[in-house]
């Protein structure tokens, strides 16, 4: 993304009915027929839709997890970091902690240009990895190796709740 975009806030959002297209092409994906097709489609009844300019995202609430399945709106591959922490805590909370799995091949989901953050939900879990404090540089550089981009930026809009 440019330095010059400005995060929006993700919104609910109703799901989209699956056009013909997503239909024949998890058809031939799946070799099934059209009702398989849309069960596989078939978001789950507690499942909630969050969308942006830039993201949909799928919440799938289970047992002690919460899964964010991401993807961007135009289809395309490609993401910044930064976008997912902030997709990660608005939907779920500043303290919770999340991992992005790279499974075993046996196990490997890679169907369309989608990520998928695992999110534990209790916001004082802490993996046993990772850093142990907080360090964020906010400033660029120019210096090889010590690159950062620019601080995300923010829409300063109101939210249908009044919220900026």
């Amino acid at each position: 993304m440019a330095s010059g975009y400005k995060w929006k806030r993700l919104q609910r959002a109703a799901p989209l009915p699956p056009n013909e297209a997503l239909i024949a092409g998890v058809m031939r994906h799946l070799a099934c027929d059209r009702e398989e097709a849309l069960k596989n489609i078939a978001l789950e009844n507690n499942d909630e839709v969050w969308l942006n300019d830039l993201y949909q995202v799928v919440i799938h609430r289970q047992q002690g997890m919460i899964h964010l399945n991401i993807r961007r709106v135009d289809g395309y591959p490609g993401r910044d970091w930064r976008h997912f922490q902030q997709i990660k805590n608005e939907l779920v909370g500043e303290e919770y902690e999340a991992v992005e799995l790279y499974p075993a091949e046996s196990r490997k989901a890679d169907t369309a240009n989608k990520y998928h953050l695992w999110v534990i939900n209790d916001p004082s879990f802490r993996f046993p990895f990772g850093f142990t404090e907080r360090q964020v540089c906010d400033e660029e550089s120019d210096v090889p190796g010590l690159r950062q981009a620019p601080p995300m930026q923010f829409r300063k809009e109101r939210d249908g709740d009044g919220r900026k």
